[in-house]
């Protein structure tokens, strides 16, 4: 999933943390108060262009996705349709139709378009145990 699709960070932590304060700066990581534990010194850290946020004292490291999944306890899927119908976002997925050529062989199937290398099997100059 593209990081564009995800919600923004910040709107995530305003709907399920109000309390916690992001002050307006753009860019570096900005320090909060980790709003899973009581605390009275900032312990984490937003990053708003990076749309990740991380707690040093909790350990944890989430985005907006990880946010939502872990307050509403939804798999991944669920998560992005929360986010598309909350925030306008995260319900993008690659669309349907958006055909590619796989650089993997079929069995039974010719190769690679560029043509592969093959490798040649080789005998063993020096015998092994674990052969």
């Amino acid at each position: 999933m593209d990081p564009q699709e995800r919600p923004s960070i910040l709107a995530v932590f305003r709907q399920y943390y109000p309390e916690t304060t992001v002050s307006e700066g753009r860019g570096e990581w900005q320090k909060i108060l980790c709003p899973l534990h009581p605390e009275s010194r900032p312990s984490a850290s937003l990053h708003r262009e990076r749309n990740r946020w991380s707690c040093f004292a909790c350990d944890i490291h989430e985005d907006s996705l990880d946010v939502i999944m872990r307050e509403e306890g939804v798999s991944f899927s669920e998560a992005r349709g929360i986010a598309a119908e909350r925030h306008g976002a995260g319900g993008q997925g690659v669309p349907h139709g958006a055909g590619g050529q796989s650089g993997r062989t079929v069995p039974g199937k010719p190769g690679p378009a560029g043509g592969g290398r093959k490798v040649r099997p080789r005998v063993r100059r020096f015998p092994s145990d674990w052969a």
